[in-house]
């Protein structure tokens, strides 16, 4: 049950997928970066930029952790209401969990399990996706109003 390179989403969509977020996030970053260090003293420099890579590191690994535990809730919530009681809780872990119990399965029970956690996680991550591209619309709106010069 890995992942089929001739489906709709194949490995060559998410490469593209994942080159045009980092060509939209590398000027932000130089940009936010040359802004910190910029303003500070120079003999304060390296502290600035210090700073700013810490508050980097530490806002990405947050983000992960708080939108990764949002879509994990709301692919546990899905794939519970979806199977009731009756699923072990390996497969409301994650996909590969519900995937793992169902090559276990009978047939038609495996397919069942399959589509089901298939279309919680796809909800989850659609969820994750759009509440992380409507932050960033806001953050981007907030920095035009807060550079912008008098």
């Amino acid at each position: 049950m890995g992942c089929s390179s001739d489906g709709p989403w194949a490995l060559w969509v998410l490469v593209a997928g994942m080159v045009v977020v980092s060509l939209g996030m590398a000027p932000v970053f130089a940009i936010g970066t040359e802004q910190i260090i910029t303003s500070a003293p120079p003999e304060r420099a390296g502290a600035a930029s210090a700073i700013a890579e810490t508050s980097s590191e530490f806002c990405g690994a947050l983000g992960i952790a708080l939108f990764g535990s949002a879509g994990t809730l709301i692919y546990r919530q899905q794939l519970a209401q979806a199977g009731g009681n009756s699923l072990p809780p390996e497969a409301l872990a994650t996909l590969g969990g519900a995937l793992s119990v169902a090559e276990r399965l009978p047939a038609e029970a495996a397919q069942t399990l399959t589509l089901m956690a298939r279309a919680a996680f796809t909800d989850a991550l659609q969820f994750t996706a759009l509440t992380g591209s409507a932050l960033m619309l806001l953050a981007s709106v907030l920095a035009a109003r807060m550079l912008r010069r008098p």
